[in-house]
């Protein structure tokens, strides 16, 4: 089962260059988000095309940071970070996908935007093992040479990207269906102290095809994506996580 969630996020690519940070643009978004108490601030959009310099981008928090709206000039996102090192805020994926889609609707009928990609994504870590069991989970993951039979890695990384049909709405169209797992070593910052980990990561990225560019989902369709792509990515997590488990 999953231990600790690092993160949630849902994007919608739009054409949002005209979504600045100008005085406007900044009260409009206060008013918009004001129940949710998302206050503006700027960041740096580096290199938002060739030849260009980094340009001032419109951000939206909560003031402990766990909500954020992000607007770069070719996509929206909506992201909820945890507030402690074990990430007990996030929850489930399913209440994140209707807190998501509810942002969506309101920036998509105020701006009346249309997307032309959709990404949802997640990354987490499954509990504490012995050594034994994680150098068994890279050999049931891969199959290495010889030196790396003979001497076990302690870090690893496992990535397999596959491409799924799917019908959104009323559109026939493809999923790109990326699963990373990974052996990773660092700290966590704990109230009874810094504890150091080595544990599986799971990170999961599904997002449609990048091969049809044309600005064709409306929010209809973005609800229909983050309904349907909620359920792969959870069957998919429980999938990854026997199979890690054995």
């Amino acid at each position: 089962m999953i231990d600790i969630r690092m993160k949630y996020g849902a994007g919608i690519f739009v054409n949002a260059q005209d979504i600045s940070p100008t005085p406007e643009t900044m009260s409009g978004l206060m008013t918009l988000f004001q129940d949710k108490g998302l206050v503006p601030t700027i960041f740096y959009e580096l290199r938002p095309a060739p030849g260009l310099p980094a340009q001032p981008r419109v951000r939206l928090a909560s003031p402990n940071n766990e909500w954020a709206v992000s607007f770069t000039s070719n996509r929206i996102d909506v992201n909820k970070n945890p507030t402690d090192p074990l990430g007990s805020n996030l929850g489930d994926l399913t209440s994140f996908s209707l807190q998501a889609e509810d942002s969506f609707k309101r920036l998509t009928d105020k701006y009346n935007k249309k997307a032309n990609r959709l990404v949802i994504d997640s990354v987490s870590l499954l509990p504490e093992n012995t050594p034994e069991h994680l150098e068994q989970v890279y050999q049931r993951l891969f199959k290495p040479p010889q030196f790396y039979q003979e001497h076990a890695p302690f870090e690893w990384i496992w990535r397999a990207v596959a491409r799924k049909p799917i019908t959104i709405a009323d559109l026939e169209d493809t999923l790109n269906v990326i699963t990373t797992a990974s052996r990773v070593r660092g700290e966590l910052g704990l109230e009874t102290g810094v504890s150091k980990f080595d544990r599986i990561q799971l990170a999961f990225d599904i997002n449609t095809t990048d091969l049809d560019l044309e600005y064709r989902f409306s929010f209809t369709h973005v609800k229909s994506f983050l309904e349907q792509v909620t359920k792969i990515h959870e069957s998919l997590s429980e999938e990854m996580q026997g199979y890690i488990n054995g």
